[in-house]
């Protein structure tokens, strides 16, 4: 029997087309947007010809500090020192001192024997997953809710994927239940989640990991720099050390890069381990130098965090009782649920036009059913800032139900 011939180029190109009409006739084309400003508290969006300056309320720079002068001059001298870029990979041509340095800071901050810059926090769970997970018969459970790095990460090395429910530690243990057999199981959960902004019972999965024999790896992205004190992170609240912590310089820290950091012997695992981190260039002295720095601000001004938190709390309320679905939660992270993809669009662009940035989050960034405007605030967000948005969403709110 003939074989059919394979599709042309024609025809190839052609089925993508649909694909991509059929994201947009489902309301999930994304476009880029460009910013014409410094990424503040405040950001210009240039968009179809036209500049709009709006409150910006999509920045994971919790701690305002992106807009710090000490944190631009701490990026400014790793430029002038080490150049614009880090050339190559570090176990290949080395890396700059301050990578070095941003390293020793880091662990010191969190208190672990060792620490390991990435490029980015993508590349951070992808390395310590792959380096974890090496062997064909392990197993990684990662809560339903993790960041889709975590997923490719595990995708990537050869361990058995398996997911629990979200926050569930009754079916954690079900998963451990199922994998008793295992040579080396993994656990991986988020200290804080970014779309909910909902906290992890540490302190349970924890205990359950250590008594059953299986490696934590907590990615404390949304948490440094917010929680615990001195801005530590939920595990330093919680009193918890896991195996692995993974984290970010982009969020808190203001700069670029992601990291793992814990005991010397596994963080040596993931740099001989971890393809993301063998095979990338390493991070720009810039972003290194200015996390660095971003460090030192934390450090001299111990009281944004809880300024931060207070901005929080008091605004979640507001919103909440104007009737808005928003669930509840003490992180900067403040998810307003519409559901309906079609509406939560509806939604943003109604609040642009009033000036307020809140990108609308959609699949598959969140399950069907669950979209959503997620606002973050941040510390350099003022009061007027807070009362105008609060003011938009009762607009917004008053003209939906008309």
């Amino acid at each position: 029997m003939g074989h059919e011939p394979p599709p042309s180029w024609a025809e190839q190109r052609a089925h993508l087309r649909d694909e991509l009409a059929a994201i947009e006739a489902a309301g999930r084309l994304r476009r880029r947007v460009t910013i014409d400003s410094h990424a503040g508290r405040s950001i210009v969006v240039a968009d179809g010809g036209k500049r709009q300056r709006l409150i910006n309320w999509a920045s994971n720079d919790y701690l305002g500090l992106a807009s710090d002068l000490g944190v631009s001059n701490g990026a400014s001298k790793a430029l002038r020192r080490y150049g614009p870029g880090s050339t190559a990979a570090r176990l290949l041509a080395g890396g700059p001192r301050c990578h070095r340095r941003l390293e020793e800071r880091l662990a010191a901050w969190l208190g672990t024997e060792d620490c390991l810059l990435t490029t980015t926090g993508y590349q951070a769970n992808c390395a310590a997953l792959v380096a974890l997970a090496g062997e064909v018969e392990c197993a990684v459970i990662l809560d339903r809710l993790c960041h889709a790095s975590t997923y490719d990460g595990t995708k990537l090395s050869n361990g058995q994927l398996l997911r629990f429910k979200h926050n569930d530690v009754d079916d954690l243990t079900h998963r451990l239940d199922q994998t008793e057999g295992a040579p080396r199981r993994i656990v991986c959960v988020e200290s804080v989640y970014s779309m909910d902004g909902d906290e992890a019972p540490l302190a349970a999965i924890h205990e359950l990991c250590r008594r059953r024999g299986a490696l934590l790896v907590v990615d404390e992205a949304h948490a440094l720099g917010v929680f615990g004190p001195g801005g530590r992170g939920r595990c330093a609240e919680s009193g918890v050390k896991p195996d692995l912590i993974v984290g970010t310089c982009s969020k808190s820290l203001a700069a670029q890069g992601g990291f793992v950091c814990g005991d010397r012997e596994l963080v040596s695992l993931v740099a001989n381990l971890g393809r993301a981190f063998i095979f990338s260039t390493a991070p720009v002295p810039a972003a290194s130098g200015a996390a660095v720095a971003a460090l030192d601000a934390l450090r001299d001004r111990p009281e944004l965090p809880g300024v931060l938190m207070q901005a929080a709390h008091e605004l979640r309320m507001q919103l909440r009782r104007q009737g808005w679905n928003i669930p509840e939660g003490r992180s900067p992270i403040i998810p307003v649920i519409v559901g309906d993809e079609t509406e939560t669009l509806r939604l943003a662009q109604r609040l642009r036009d009033a000036g307020h940035w809140t990108p609308a989050i959609r699949p598959p960034t969140v399950p069907p059913g669950q979209c959503r405007l997620r606002i973050t605030i941040t510390a350099t967000h003022t009061p007027a800032d807070r009362r105008k948005l609060v003011a938009a969403m009762a607009g917004v709110r008053e003209a939906t139900k008309a």
